[in-house]
């Protein structure tokens, strides 16, 4: 340990540790944001396909409902909130991430959502940290927490409300 912070005090490794430290907030909170004000045309057309996959995405989803939640489960003897999302659209041939932080930048952002659209709220710690997939009707399926079920929430419920960042789509 004292070896270490001997270390830190040369200038050298100051200058790394700072460039890491930097690197890590941009890729984490800068990058995101930004991404997150780039205009956005809402009057795209919608393709049949798309059509197709969104209901595909929705209704396997309800399949899920009272699915127990598992940390870090992506089949469907458990998911944790990543893990459904992963499924439902890896189903449909889409890669997408598992960790919320990373799935959020490689997601096209919407301001009206759509069946299958993908929902970030916050978490506890004020970070965007949970997702939830929109079914329609102002609801959306997740799984919620250790303990807890797959289910539906209502986007209004006061909870969930103050909570939503944004919503993204694949499309």
């Amino acid at each position: 340990m004292q070896n270490l912070q001997r270390k830190l005090r040369h200038p050298k490794y100051q200058f790394w540790f700072a460039l890491s430290l930097t690197g890590g907030f941009l890729l984490f909170e800068i990058v995101p944001k930004l991404a997150a004000t780039s205009p956005v045309s809402t009057t795209a057309p919608t393709l049949p396909r798309e059509v197709a996959i969104r209901k595909a995405v929705v209704e396997e989803a309800k399949k899920f409902l009272d699915t127990p939640y598992k940390f870090g489960g992506t089949t469907p003897a458990g998911f944790d909130c990543g893990g459904l999302i992963l499924y439902l659209y890896r189903k449909q041939g889409f890669a997408i991430p598992h960790a919320v932080f990373s799935m959020r930048p490689t997601l096209r952002l919407t301001k009206h959502p759509k069946k299958g659209d993908i929902l970030f709220f916050l978490n506890d710690n004020r970070n965007v940290g949970h997702v939830g997939l929109y079914v329609g009707d102002n609801k959306f399926i997740h799984a919620p927490k250790e303990g807890a079920f797959i289910r539906y929430e209502r986007l209004k419920h006061p909870y969930w409300r103050k909570r939503l960042v944004e919503t993204r789509s694949v499309f």
